[in-house]
């Protein structure tokens, strides 16, 4: 059994196959950060992160959701 989804439904689907001895694969709901650091090609970060959160309205598991720069860089990437 392969899911990918919420961490609820990840939970049932774990339980009815640990009762019925069954093979499970899930990747289920999480926090994806994103960090940029200090030496980050900014013109290249920028438009990443911005893709990483809006690129399929966000529907996909590993979307960003978390945005963490360096605060050398803070100012000029926002």
């Amino acid at each position: 059994i392969v899911f990918t989804g919420s961490t609820l439904t990840g939970q049932a689907i774990a339980r009815a196959g640990v009762a019925n001895l069954k093979r499970v694969s899930l990747e289920l709901g999480g926090k994806s950060p994103i960090i940029v650091c200090r030496d980050a090609d900014i013109d290249k970060a920028v438009p990443v992160a911005a893709m990483a959160v809006f690129v399929h309205s966000g529907q996909i598991c590993i979307a960003g959701s978390r945005l963490f720069v360096a605060r050398e860089i803070h100012d000029e990437f926002v």
